[in-house]
């Protein structure tokens, strides 16, 4: 069996380049290197594996698996008496549902812009939420 630190080395400037991408996406740092370890391995890993990886305390890894769990992002894989985990969205999904997520949180600060703007102003605004609208949409969210 090989090390899965030997698996990434491989790709070992492509780790800390995919963590700042997920880390840019909003996820804490230690969730980024962590999605961005399992995305590049060509396994499941295990809790001990990642600490080997990323170097961060058994405590922070727990932390952060339980958010991705949270999250789905990560499922919990058993083998035997340990676990391994592995990504349950693909990166391509992720990175969409992402800028969906953003797209929307904007179109809500728009929303409480419009309320409060001048008739000139909120036209524009309108304006720019009905863009918003059709972009949320052809992403494939829900354009509500």
């Amino acid at each position: 069996m090989h090390s899965p630190v030997k698996t990434l080395s491989t790709a070992s400037d492509a780790l800390p380049v995919l963590a700042r991408l997920l880390y840019a996406l909003g996820f804490p740092r230690s969730c980024a290197r962590i999605l961005a370890a399992l995305y590049l391995s060509d396994r499941p890993l295990t809790s001990k594996e990642l600490i080997d990886i990323t170097g961060y305390s058994k405590s922070s890894i727990s932390a952060a698996m339980k958010m991705l769990e949270g999250r789905k992002l990560v499922r919990k894989l058993r083998q035997g008496r340990l676990g391994s985990y592995t990504p349950s969205v693909s990166l391509s999904q992720l990175f969409l549902e992402s800028q969906v997520s953003l797209l929307k949180r904007t179109r809500t600060r728009v929303r409480e812009l419009r309320a409060r703007a001048n008739a000139t102003l909120r036209e524009k605004l309108e304006h720019l939420e009905l863009e918003l609208e059709r972009l949320i949409s052809k992403l494939g969210g829900d354009a509500e």
